[in-house]
């Protein structure tokens, strides 16, 4: 299943282009829900989350809908996954509410922090087989078959930060992928072509795909993801 769509939804300057004129914003995830099949959410890195916000959102999409959610800044950026299950096991059962909604969990660690294959060896251990997880290295310590090969074992997908649309994408680790298009739209016809190139290469291989736009002052990430999730028709 192709799941695209864009990393928040809460932004005004989106009414015009994409909500309808005079959405308020408590309207803006049940208009978002019915029109993409996922959104990324970065509260949660700042906010840890509670069931009441879980509930909330859950009662504003469809069960089809999935939510793809930043884990919180102490397990990534303060503890620096250094024995961090007790916090990952809190934050997961906090997003119980949302059922079948929770789509990948995504771990985005700090530029700072170079690799530890020790402390991300013992918290895959942890992570459940029934949910999706995905790791977004940012220093290049980070890079290398050491890092996938751990990753694959669990089957944990390694998320791959698109800047050069031209690259290839990272290995596959897991039977799902996460993409985040880290270039603001819009885009030229070629580039276009390269993104849909990089999808389609993607969905041959991997069960699911997450892919993320992200998020633009103009309103237009709406537009791109929509045209990327009719990639899967």
């Amino acid at each position: 299943m192709l799941y695209a769509g864009t990393s928040g939804y809460s932004f005004k300057e989106w009414v015009g282009p994409f909500y309808p004129p005079k959405t308020p914003g408590k309207k803006y995830l049940s208009f978002y829900a019915s029109r993409l099949r996922t959104v990324e959410i970065n509260y949660t890195f700042r906010h840890f989350p509670t069931r009441d916000r879980s509930r909330s959102w859950a009662a504003e999409t469809p069960e089809s809908f999935k939510f793809s959610l930043k884990m919180h800044q102490s397990v990534t950026h303060v503890a620096r996954l250094n024995e961090v299950w007790p916090s990952v096991r809190d934050f997961l059962s906090a997003l119980g509410p949302l059922g079948p909604r929770i789509g990948a969990i995504l771990f985005q660690l700090p530029p700072y922090f170079p690799v530890d294959l020790e402390r991300l060896g013992q918290l895959l251990k942890h992570l459940p087989e029934d949910r999706q997880f995905a790791f977004e290295f940012r220093h290049p310590s980070w890079s290398g078959q050491n890092t996938s090969e751990l990753l694959r074992q669990a089957g944990v997908a390694l998320c791959a930060t698109e800047t050069d649309l031209r690259k290839e994408p990272p290995p596959l680790t897991a039977t799902y992928s996460y993409i985040r298009l880290r270039e603001p739209p819009p885009f030229s016809e070629e580039q276009l072509s390269f993104i849909r190139k990089k999808v389609r290469r993607v969905l041959k291989k991997a069960d699911d795909l997450y892919f993320y736009v992200k998020h633009d002052p103009m309103g237009l990430s709406p537009a791109l993801a929509l045209q990327i999730q009719s990639l899967e028709k």
